[in-house]
């Protein structure tokens, strides 16, 4: 569908960090999150062509873990409005104790963006899909500079050398991690998580 479709509108109908086949060109940059490491920068132009629905943006996906930004609309979130769907995404990362701890790789949403994604986004319209709080506490925010899946062409494109942040997730208390267990085994159908590097203690 062409992206002039009124069926495409950021923030309503998809993504504000969905990525467009319009910003496909990126850079690198010294990070301003995490000192001593190399930014993956693409190209803004939202609304460009049509919308990658596998694809995060990865300038805007960065922006909204660190600002915890709507996944959805774009907009912050506040402390008591601030959602994840942790059945549905993030991985598990390996401590240095040998123990897993979830990881969130998703901004979060408000609710009501959250209950607009369950009803139009495929993904996120089975049983198991809920979004539930996002944990009050501060989550670790950490980078990702091992090549995620789907980002390996791209990877072979940079130069070799510096090392760059492809994206970032916010690694979960101990607690709450036991909480995403409990809700993921009332879903034997639930997707697989997948496995983070290992995180730093």
């Amino acid at each position: 569908m062409p992206a002039s479709s009124p069926r495409w509108i950021i923030g309503k109908s998809l993504p504000w960090s969905v990525s467009w086949t319009g910003e496909q060109s990126f850079s690198l940059r010294p990070s301003r999150d995490f000192p001593g490491l190399t930014d993956l920068v693409q190209a803004e132009h939202p609304g460009h062509g049509v919308p990658r629905f596998a694809a995060l943006h990865v300038t805007r996906h960065r922006r909204a873990m660190v600002l915890h930004l709507c996944h959805v609309c774009g907009k912050p979130t506040h402390k008591r409005d601030r959602h994840i769907f942790p059945v549905q995404s993030g991985g598990m990362a390996m401590m240095p104790d040998n123990t897993l701890r979830y990881a969130g790789n998703i901004p979060p949403l408000h609710l009501a963006c959250a209950e607009r994604a369950q009803r139009l986004c495929p993904h996120l319209g089975s049983a198991y899909s809920q979004p539930i709080p996002m944990p009050w506490e501060d989550a670790r925010l950490l980078p990702r500079t091992d090549v995620p899946p789907g980002m390996e062409e791209l990877a072979k494109s940079l130069p070799p050398g510096p090392r760059v942040v492809f994206s970032c997730y916010r690694l979960y208390s101990a607690d709450f991690t036991a909480k995403v267990e409990r809700f993921r085994a009332e879903f034997a159908d639930a997707p697989a998580l997948e496995t983070l590097p290992a995180a730093a203690s």
